[in-house]
C-alpha cells in the first residue's frame, strides 16, 4: 500500500489522477472536522471540495519529507478562514443529532450517553474556534503533537500547552452545563 507521501509525490510529479486515493482516504475526515467545527453540513461539503481543488493547485509546495495529512490540514483551515474572509459570514450554531451506535444498552443508559454526548457538543461550541480545532485534531482525529504543531507554524510543546488550556475549558463548560 502507498504512504500519503508516496501518492502525493506522484500528484506532484503529473498524476493527478493519483488525488482520487487521498480524496477516498480524507474526504470524510475532512468532512467531519468541517462539520464539527461549523455545524454546516452543507457548507462543510463545499469547503472538503475546496481543500482537495488547493491540493491540486498546490501540488508544487509539498514536500515529501512532510506529514501530508497536516499540510492536507494546514490547506484545510487556510480554506475555512478564506471563506469567512469573503463571506464575512457569522457561523450558525446548530444542535448536532447524535446517533447511538449501541444497539443492545438498556434505555436508561442509552439517554444518559445521548445527554452526556448533547453536553459535550455544547460545551465544544461554546470554545472559542481555535480551541475546538485543536480538541479535534488531537482527540477525534487523533493527529499526534508534532503534526499539528507542523500544521499550525508552531512548536510541538505550545501546541501541547494549548491542548491542555482547551481540555481544561472544556471541562470547565461540560460541569457548568451539567450542573444547570
Amino acid at each position: 500500500m502507498l504512504t500519503d507521501e508516496k501518492i502525493m509525490a506522484q500528484v506532484v510529479s503529473g498524476d493527478i489522477h493519483k488525488t482520487a486515493m487521498l480524496f477516498e482516504r480524507y474526504h470524510v475526515k475532512l468532512y467531519n472536522y468541517y462539520c464539527h467545527s461549523l455545524m454546516d453540513e452543507s457548507l462543510s461539503k463545499d469547503l472538503t471540495q475546496n481543500v482537495f481543488e488547493k491540493i491540486i493547485k498546490y501540488r508544487n509546495s509539498y514536500r515529501e519529507e512532510n506529514c501530508f495529512s497536516a499540510w492536507m490540514f494546514r490547506i484545510a483551515n487556510n480554506v475555512m478562514y478564506d471563506h469567512f474572509r469573503k463571506e464575512k459570514s457569522i457561523r450558525k450554531r446548530n444542535e448536532g443529532h447524535y446517533m447511538s451506535t449501541d444497539q443492545f444498552v438498556n434505555p436508561n443508559e442509552k439517554l444518559e450517553k445521548e445527554e452526556q454526548k448533547k453536553l459535550l457538543h455544547q460545551a465544544i461550541s461554546q470554545l472559542a474556534p481555535d480551541q475546538r480545532e485543536i480538541i479535534w485534531l488531537s482527540r477525534f482525529e487523533k493527529m499526534k503533537y508534532v503534526q499539528i504543531a507542523e500544521m499550525m507554524n508552531s512548536t510541538e510543546s505550545a501546541v501541547k500547552v494549548k491542548v491542555h488550556r482547551a481540555m481544561k475549558k472544556l471541562k470547565e463548560l461540560y460541569l457548568k452545563l451539567e450542573a444547570t
